[in-house]
């Protein structure tokens, strides 16, 4: 027993020194996690004219006893015709910001493309699918008690179609829909899903090789925006090199406009790399330790009402992106003669 107290101190030691160390928000501070699962959210007419329940999952630190946490709501991409809330990637951004003490949820939304696959198909398909999205965001406000949210603290992301939804759902309004959205048959921008009178605003999105029809919807004072893709993607640009079925604007275009408003922003290009990374499980946790990095200096327990305005940002971006780090305290503001050391090699 004289030789176990030792070890077992030295155990207690380390737990203390990991507790009292980790960063929450920032670094992996709980080990086990929790969930609600198919949470019934809304509902909604799909294309096949029937009613569909509309599904997330719901995922949480274990044992957490904070009572407000920041929520992380993911969107899943498929061409706005496939896939579920359940996926390899979901599972890897939700359970990390989840294990960071986060609150996070996956969500189902109507899928499907109309008729012959036009643009103005496409933008009623994003319509729906933000319609769906917002509607979660309500429901999740409406149960910030039961769930520990702070509704002052939402921030979206996804994959591919799910960015595009993201983005619209933070930056698109009624006056600036694109064309051909047929709003007598799929209603309001805000949709009828249930959960009226609580708002469907957003504190940030973290945009993963998604792209916009219109970078105008982003306006002065609009939420800030993470973006990041591969340079070699042939699905959605990176750039404004061509367009995904009306989605012009990738996250390069997007961060320079964010640049030239002074909106919080960030550009995290992987050199070389496809479409989802490629599916590569490496790149795609360096992305999320990237939106991690670049999320946790804009929570509200960085920031001071007096100096929040005052405080800027340095990014520097490498060409390999294993050495990309984040330089900053806050991002609050961005120019492009942060860049160092490269300079820009994507100013045009």
């Amino acid at each position: 027993m004289k030789l176990m107290r030792p070890v077992a101190m030295m155990v207690l030691m380390l737990f203390f020194l990991k507790s009292t160390t980790a960063q929450r928000f920032r670094e992996p501070v709980f080990d086990a996690l929790d969930s609600i699962n198919a949470i019934a959210y809304g509902s909604a007419v799909n294309i096949k004219g029937s009613s569909e329940t509309l599904l997330l999952d719901l995922i949480f630190p274990q044992g957490d006893t904070m009572q407000k946490r920041p929520l992380v709501v993911f969107i899943h991409g498929g061409g706005f015709q496939s896939n579920s809330r359940k996926g390899s990637y979901s599972a890897l951004v939700c359970q990390g910001f989840a294990k960071r003490g986060f609150v996070t949820a996956t969500i189902d939304y109507r899928l499907g493309i109309e008729n012959q696959k036009s643009e103005a198909d496409y933008a009623n398909a994003l319509y729906r699918a933000q319609q769906d999205g917002r509607a979660a965001v309500r429901f999740l406000k409406k149960h910030a008690v039961e769930y520990g949210i702070d509704t002052n603290q939402v921030f979206l992301t996804g994959s591919s179609a799910g960015s595009k939804t993201a983005m619209a759902i933070a930056y698109m309004d009624e006056f600036e829909l694109p064309d051909g959205i047929d709003i007598q048959k799929w209603g309001p921008l805000e949709g009828i899903e249930g959960s009226e009178g609580f708002s469907s605003k957003v504190h940030g999105v973290m945009n993963a090789w998604g792209a916009m029809i219109d970078f105008n919807w982003i306006k002065k004072g609009d939420a800030p925006l993470f973006n990041t893709s591969g340079t070699m993607d042939k699905t959605v640009a990176y750039d404004s090199s061509f367009g995904y079925h009306g989605f012009k604007y990738g996250g390069l275009i997007l961060y320079q406009h964010c640049l030239s408003l002074g909106i919080p922003t960030a550009w995290r290009p992987f050199y070389g790399a496809g479409h989802t990374l490629d599916n590569n499980k490496a790149k795609q946790d360096s992305c999320f330790q990237s939106m991690v990095e670049w999320l946790f200096p804009l929570l509200s327990i960085n920031q001071s009402k007096k100096t929040i305005l005052a405080v800027e940002s340095n990014f520097q971006i490498h060409r390999d992106e294993n050495l990309w780090r984040s330089r900053s305290i806050s991002l609050l503001h961005r120019r492009s003669t942060h860049w160092r050391g490269i300079g820009n090699p994507f100013s045009f």
